[in-house]
Order: C-alpha cells, then structure tokens, then sequence
C-alpha cells in the first residue's frame, strides 16, 4: 500500500480567536479545550441539544499564534462550513469571540518531519500508527498527492473505526457514543457542561446507546463502488437486518474491502462473543473486526 501524503480537498480550517475564546469554545464542544497541547489536534463535536452530533470537528492550538491570548483552530467537513460558522457566531451572544476562515489547506502525512505545520493526530495515539495532520496556505505542495491510487488515510481510518465528515456521520442523528467519540479522547464528561452533555452523560453512566460503529472487511472481485448506496448498503445476520454500511476502501493491494458499519449494539455481543461468526452484504460474508479500545462491549448498568 502506497503511503504517499494526502492532501484532504474537503476539509478546511477554522480561527477561533479572542480573550474569551477557550471558555466559550470549553462552554459548547465536547472536548476539554482548555487541556490541549501544542502540536496536536485532538476529537471534537459540536452537538444539537438533544445530544447528537451537528459538526465533528478537530481542535487544537494555533501554531502561528504570537500573542498572549490564546487561538484555536478548528478543522472540519467543507460541506458544513456556512452552517458550523453560523452556528457558532449564534453562540457567540457577546461577540466577544472572533470566528474566521483561514486559507489553511489540509493534508495527512505518516511523516511528521514533512512540515513545521505538523499537527500529530491524537485520535491514533493508541494504535501502533503515526499519523500528523499538516495546515499549510500552499495549495500544492511538493510533497502532497491529491489522487491516489489506494487512500491509505481511509484504509487506516476504517480499520481503527474513526469516521470523519459528514459522509460517514449523519448530521443531527448520530450520538457521539455510537461513533465512540468518546473512547477516541472526544468527550469530557468531567469538564462541566457542554451543548447536549446531559442526555450523553445519561447514556454513558445509566445505559448505552442502540447502535455502534465498527470496523469491517470483505473479499468479492464482482463488487464494486457502483454498487455500494444508500439502498443497497443493508447488512444482515441470516435474514434479519441488524445494520448498514457507512463507508468503503478497497485495498488494491490485497483485493479486500474494508470500511465502517454501524450496527445495532444488541447483535454485537454475538460478535463479541464468537469471532468467527460472519455476516452478508451484497453477495459476501463479512468480518466485524474490533480495535481493541472498544472492547468489551458496554452493558447496560
């Protein structure tokens, strides 16, 4: 497998500057902003009041920053720019708080000496994976590939079970926990409180959530992307439906797909329990592959 550095087309960067800007932003986000370290971007979520996740977002400290105060910068999904800019300034009651666009492009490099910009991604400090994130207002670096033959960035993120953007995290409908936002360093429950902290801290400490995203893998040389929507993306155990598929990469090199699928937690202890057992989607059996940080499984208290 390639691994080539990546630039990300559609992700973009975000300024969160001001006197205020660490507390406003510790006051909305689920993560502890108050607690980042230089040169590492860490898990967030901007959620709805209900608890489910609007914008997942990466957070860190600005690295360009001179001044006494503080800046943070916000990586996101391109699509939801408008909206998580409106948001934000909505929350801003005082505008005590400046929210701008930066023309910082992203990329991904398994190389962390590649820039000054390095970023190290802390969602991956617990696999045996380096990956740093790069903020650079160079379009085209010289380092950078914007095809790639094999994405290893999403061959990676699948096997880990790190989605990322809106493609694979449906806006206003998923629960933090169901992505394991919260195993991934993306949650502080101890903070205080946060926009949707109370209905997530109700199913952490007295219950769990319906669904659970994980990783899985198949093999089938007829299949293809074209195959792969909304309609056709159900994964069943014999003939019931127990979930769907996210997202998918093939890995050219050894012809096996992988990706992310969320699947109803009450089906998962059976995979918990059996490793060998399999499940079908589109004329293949596949394999449910647990990273080690989700297991066990929770249970309801």
């Amino acid at each position: 497998m390639s691994l080539e550095n990546l630039y990300l087309e559609n992700r973009k960067v975000l300024k969160v500057s001001g006197l205020n800007c660490v507390i406003f932003l510790n006051n909305i986000l689920t993560s502890d902003i108050s607690s980042l370290i230089p040169f590492e971007t860490r898990p967030s979520a901007l959620l709805s009041p209900q608890g489910r996740v609007m914008y997942d977002i990466l957070v860190s400290l600005d690295f360009q920053n001179s001044s006494k105060e503080k800046s943070i910068l916000i990586e996101y999904d391109l699509f939801c720019e408008d909206d998580l800019i409106k948001k934000l300034n909505m929350y801003n009651l005082r505008k005590e708080v400046k929210v701008e666009k930066t023309n910082y492009n992203v990329f991904v490099t398994m190389n962390p000496k590649n820039s000054k910009n390095s970023l190290r991604d802390a969602r991956f400090l617990n696999f045996n994976v380096i990956i740093n994130r790069i903020y650079d207002k160079n379009k085209y670096i010289n380092y950078a590939n914007k095809v790639s033959l094999s994405n290893w960035y999403d061959l990676i993120r699948y096997k880990y079970c790190i989605p990322e953007g809106s493609k694979e995290i449906e806006i206003n409908a998923t629960m933090p926990l169901e992505i394991n936002l919260d195993l991934l360093g993306g949650i502080s429950f101890e903070k205080g409180c946060f926009i949707g902290q109370e209905v997530n801290a109700r199913i952490k400490y007295k219950g769990v959530v319906k669904r659970k995203y994980v990783s899985v893998y198949f093999k089938n040389k007829n299949f293809s992307f074209s195959n792969f929507n909304k309609i056709n993306n159900k994964i069943y155990l014999k003939t019931l439906k127990i979930g769907e598929l996210i997202a998918l990469s093939l890995n050219v090199e050894d012809n096996i797909w992988y990706g992310i699928a969320k699947i109803k937690l009450s089906y998962l202890y059976l995979f918990e329990e059996n490793n060998q057992l399999e499940c079908d989607f589109f004329c293949s059996k596949i394999k449910i592959n647990f990273p080690k940080y989700m297991l066990p499984l929770p249970r309801k208290i």
